[in-house]
C-alpha cells in the first residue's frame, strides 16, 4: 500500500499514511463517541464524547506506529533494509527488503511488534487502574480502558499464525527451520492465511445475513477479503522467488536494436517486426534520444489502429524502464526497480537487452507446479 501523504521520520525511518486511514479514525472515532463512552461513561455532553473518540483513535494510532517502530528497528539490527511505514485503514504496514538471514532472525522480527503491543496493553491497564484510585473522570478512564483492550486485541490477533500476521512469519519461520525449506514455509504459512482469510469471510457474511447490513459485519467481510489477497500476494511472490531464484538477467533478455519511432504502424510491421519477431525496439525520435519501448510480438494481433499511427504512440515510454546489469540476478533487478517491470539491460554504456514483464511470468508459469498461484509482484 502506498503513501498518500509522509509525515517525515521517526528513528530515522520514513512514515507516511495513505488516505484510506482517515476513513478508519473516523469511524473509529465515532464508534466509541456515540456508541461505546455514553454506556461506559454517561452523563457528559456530546462534545465531551466527540473529543474524547478523536484523542483514543489517535492514541491508538500511536499505539500502532509504535508496533510498527518495533519490526524496522529489530529488521535493521537484523541487517535489512526498512524502506518505510505506512500507517493505513489496516493499521500499519512496515515495507522491509528482503528475507532474514536465519529463523531466529525472522522470529525476531515478527515477534517484536505484538510483543510491544502487549506492553502497552499492560501500561494502559495500569494507568487505568491509577486513575480509578484518583478518583479520575469516568470518561477518561473509559478511554485508557479501550485503549488497554484494543492493544491487546492487536497483539493477540496479529499473532495469529497464519500469513500476512506478524504470527504467520512465525510460522514461517518455525516450518524453516525444522525442515531447512523456505518454500515449503511459505506455502505452510500462505496456506494457514487463505484458510484464516476463509473463516473471517464466513462470518462477515454470517453478520451480514444473520443481522442485516451492519458497520461490524461489512468491516469483518472487507477484513477477510484483505486477509485473503494478502496471503494470496505472498504466496505469488514467494512462488517468483523460488521459481527465479540465481537465475541472470542475461538467460532471460530479449535482443534490442534501435528503430526510427516515426514510421507508421504498417511500414514498422513490414519493416522490423515481421523480420525480428522476437526483438525489442527502442524508438528514436527526431533530434536524438529515444521515445519509447517496444516489442515486435506485441502488434501482432494487436487492436486496429487509426491509418497513419506512428510506432512512437503505441510504445512504452522509456521512463517506465529500469536498467539492469547482464550478470545480475533477475530477482535484484526487479526489486530494485521501484515498481518498473520493463528492464533495458546496460552493459559498458550499451542497451543489449531488454526483459518483459510477460516473459518473467511465462518462466514462472513454465516451471512451477499446474494450478497453482503465481505472478509477478508489480
Amino acid at each position: 500500500m502506498r503513501d498518500t501523504v509522509r509525515l517525515g521520520r521517526v528513528l530515522g525511518v520514513p512514515i507516511g499514511v495513505n488516505w484510506s486511514l482517515l476513513l478508519i479514525v473516523g469511524l473509529f472515532a465515532f464508534a466509541l463517541a456515540g456508541n461505546r463512552f455514553p454506556i461506559d461513561a454517561p452523563g457528559y455532553h456530546r462534545g465531551d464524547y466527540a473529543a474524547a473518540g478523536v484523542a483514543t483513535a489517535l492514541a491508538l494510532l500511536v499505539s500502532v506506529l509504535a508496533h510498527e517502530l518495533g519490526h524496522a528497528v529489530v529488521a535493521r539490527r537484523s541487517g535489512l533494509s526498512v524502506e518505510g511505514i505506512t500507517l493505513s485503514w489496516m493499521g500499519g504496514v512496515t515495507r522491509i527488503v528482503g528475507d532474514a538471514a536465519s529463523p531466529g532472525r525472522q522470529v525476531a522480527v515478527a515477534a517484536v511488534g505484538p510483543g510491544i503491543s502487549l506492553v502497552l496493553g499492560g501500561v494502559f491497564v495500569g494507568v487505568e487502574a491509577i486513575l480509578r484510585s484518583a478518583g479520575a473522570g469516568s470518561l477518561s478512564i473509559a478511554g485508557v480502558g479501550w485503549l488497554a483492550v484494543i492493544n491487546i486485541v492487536l497483539a493477540l490477533f496479529n499473532l495469529i499464525p497464519a500469513s500476512p500476521l506478524d504470527g504467520g512469519k512465525i510460522l514461517h519461520a518455525a516450518v524453516w527451520a525444522v525442515t531447512r525449506d523456505q518454500w515449503k514455509a511459505t506455502r505452510v504459512a500462505a496456506g494457514a492465511g487463505v484458510g484464516l482469510a476463509g473463516l473471517v469471510v464466513a462470518l462477515g457474511i454470517w453478520e451480514i445475513v444473520g443481522r442485516g447490513l451492519e458497520v461490524d459485519g461489512t468491516f469483518v467481510l472487507v477484513l477477510g477479503w484483505w486477509l485473503l489477497n494478502a496471503a494470496r500476494d505472498e504466496e505469488k511472490l514467494a512462488v517468483v522467488q523460488h521459481v527465479l531464484g540465481g537465475v541472470p538477467v542475461h538467460d532471460v533478455m530479449r535482443p534490442v536494436a534501435a528503430a526510427p519511432g516515426w514510421l507508421p504502424r504498417e511500414e514498422f510491421v513490414e519493416g522490423y517486426a515481421r523480420r525480428y519477431p522476437g526483438w525489442v525496439w527502442l524508438l528514436e525520435r527526431w533530434g536524438g534520444g529515444y521515445s519509447g519501448v517496444l516489442a515486435s510480438d506485441s502488434l501482432f494481433g494487436a487492436p486496429p489502429t487509426p491509418p497513419g499511427t506512428r510506432t512512437s504512440e503505441l510504445a512504452v515510454p522509456v521512463e517506465a524502464a529500469a536498467d539492469a546489469c547482464p550478470t545480475e540476478e533477475v530477482l535484484g533487478a526487479l526489486e530494485r526497480s521501484g515498481g518498473r517491470r520493463l528492464l533495458l539491460v546496460v552493459e559498458d554504456g550499451r542497451t543489449v537487452g531488454a526483459v518483459l514483464p510477460r516473459d518473467i511470468e511465462a518462466i514462472v508459469r513454465s516451471r512451477h507446479r499446474p494450478g497453482a498461484a503465481w505472478g509477478v509482484p508489480a
